[in-house]
């Protein structure tokens, strides 16, 4: 199946030791083929992943921080900065 990634916002987050990181909140598409018309589909697939602005992979927690596989990285959301929706950037 193909899919790919359309961002649905930005978002500011911090590590423990403060320090500033952005993840990127993507939703999953998925190619529909569509025999009778020559455009291409995509529709979305209900799943969203999370990326580091550096393209890192994230994984969510129970209490909703975020977590870098293979290292010791945990990230939460700014206290008080809201996300930016994909549209406003």
């Amino acid at each position: 199946m193909d899919i790919k990634l359309q961002r649905l916002e930005t978002i500011p987050a911090t590590d423990e030791a403060g320090k500033a990181y952005t993840v990127h909140a993507f939703e999953r598409l998925a190619h529909v083929p569509v025999l009778l018309d020559s455009r291409t589909q995509w529709e979305p697939t209900g799943q969203v992943e999370y990326r580091l602005a550096s393209g890192e992979r994230l994984d969510v927690d129970t209490d909703g921080d975020w977590l870098l596989p293979g290292s010791e990285l945990r990230l939460h959301r700014q206290n008080g900065l809201p996300a930016r929706s994909a549209q406003a950037t």
